[in-house]
């Protein structure tokens, strides 16, 4: 019987095979459970000395109350909004993520996101698919709309940490000018990486583009949109 006991929740093909290997040298085996519901997740986790979760599994403070037994919970990606933090400090509860996992990932999909934007490239696909291919009509332009050069522009970066820091290379790299918003940015490291800094403000008045990589807080809530 292994010393320890270790739970994963999630929904996605678990890799197994590297888990495994390193919870074997704490001696800690692993089981692998799907919770639906709060309940759930009480009634799969109440034996578990760690939890590994993956996907939107919750971790509310209720839930926490009824884990005597758990000692540390690790996300296996970035995001900790669905767990509170709070109720699991007063608990002695260890929350751990995987800052950075997923960071490249991230950032060529923002890139991606842009330049099918700029370039109106899903409407045009689904003027295709439509059976359209009117070239250099009326129609076409009244239908695509406006389509921007991207070199020259600028993008501002809200957040210049694992995802920005990561993007804003591949935006130079298109020649955009790149600023940031990032108020617990050390300036020298925008300097290094040649990104200017800039206030909130400044930054949604002078940016083409807006791409945001900061973590959901309250200060961060709202931040663009209504109130």
């Amino acid at each position: 019987m292994s010393k320890f006991h270790v739970v994963y929740f999630g929904s996605n093909d678990v890799p197994v095979d590297l888990i495994k290997p390193i919870l074997a040298e704490i001696d800690a085996d692993m089981t692998i459970r799907r919770p639906t519901n709060d309940a759930e997740v009480v009634e799969m986790g109440k034996d578990a000395d760690g939890i590994i979760m993956h996907g939107s599994v919750p971790l509310t403070r209720e839930i926490i109350a009824q884990l005597k037994r758990t000692k540390v919970v690790a996300r296996t990606g970035v995001g900790v909004d669905r767990m509170d933090l709070k109720a699991a400090s007063d608990h002695g509860l260890i929350i751990c993520n995987a800052a950075g996992c997923n960071s490249i990932e991230v950032s060529e999909q923002a890139i991606g996101l842009l330049i099918a934007i700029s370039r109106k490239l899903m409407r045009m696909n689904q003027y295709v698919h439509d059976g359209k291919w009117r070239r250099h009509t009326a129609e076409l332009h009244a239908y695509r709309g406006r389509v921007y050069r991207i070199q020259g522009c600028t993008m501002g970066i809200v957040g210049l940490g694992h995802v920005g820091k990561q993007v804003a290379p591949r935006a130079q790299g298109m020649r955009l000018n790149v600023q940031t918003f990032d108020p617990y940015l050390d300036s020298k490291v925008a300097e290094k990486m040649g990104v200017k800094m800039v206030s909130f403000d400044e930054l949604v008045k002078t940016s083409d583009f807006i791409s945001v990589h900061a973590p959901l807080t309250k200060q961060t809530r709202h931040m663009f949109g209504a109130p």
